[in-house]
């Protein structure tokens, strides 16, 4: 019962972060000098979720390692290839020429940053996928539209990405999640993969271990 209370307060949680951006605040920069160079961390939600989500998580990326951060917002009945594009574009419109790019995606955010990284030869320096269902979720089953066809086992789209990105690649994995399977989140290889046992699919977005395991990947630690 405690792992239900916690999973519906984080989503509790999301709804009141959506709610609070009445008004897009996409980009971050931190002040000080030598932001571009340091690098701009890109934020990609999973499916049914919206930008806000990482506010939390955002801020600490900005307060502690001084990096620019930049959500996007898609909706649920897109084509995950579309939803790539897009997010390649809006990073062509606000990073600098060589200015360092980092992801972090949760869920299906996950895949949409490895689309944009390994279909669409966008900017990487690292990546970091949340309870991504790197071999897909049989919940899916249940998800009508592109998106739940992308995320089924064994997906066209799927089989496409593979197991392995060329990039330094965190892998977090929620073990007491419901959505995205434990095995499914730690299907890649080539990957530092960190487990934290009993949070749920949302949950943990929130907890402060993950969060420090999250800025620590993106410090290069």
């Amino acid at each position: 019962m405690d792992a239900w209370r916690r999973e519906a307060t984080a989503v509790a949680l999301q709804g009141a972060l959506i709610a609070r951006r009445l008004i897009p605040r996409r980009l971050r920069r931190p002040p000080g000098p030598g932001v571009e160079a340091r690098g701009l961390v890109v934020f990609v939600h999973g499916l049914l979720a919206a930008g806000p989500v990482f506010d939390p998580l955002r801020r600490r990326v900005a307060r502690e390692l001084g990096l620019a951060t930049l959500d996007i917002t898609y909706g649920p009945h897109r084509h995950l290839e579309s939803v790539a594009a897009e997010l390649q574009a809006r990073i062509e419109e606000v990073a600098e020429p060589h200015q360092p790019v980092d992801l972090v995606g949760h869920s299906l955010g996950g895949l949409i940053a490895r689309w944009y990284l390994q279909q669409l030869g966008g900017r990487g320096r690292r990546l970091v996928t949340i309870a991504t269902p790197h071999a897909g979720t049989p919940v899916a089953r249940w998800v009508p539209g592109p998106m739940g066809r992308a995320l089924r086992p064994g997906s066209p789209w799927l089989r496409r990405l593979g197991d392995s990105v060329d990039i330094p690649h965190l892998v977090v994995v929620a073990d007491g999640d419901r959505l995205v399977p434990p095995q499914s989140a730690a299907a890649v290889r080539d990957a530092r993969i960190e487990r934290f046992p009993g949070l749920g699919h949302n949950e943990v977005l929130y907890d402060p271990r993950v969060q420090q395991t999250v800025v620590e990947a993106l410090a290069g630690r």
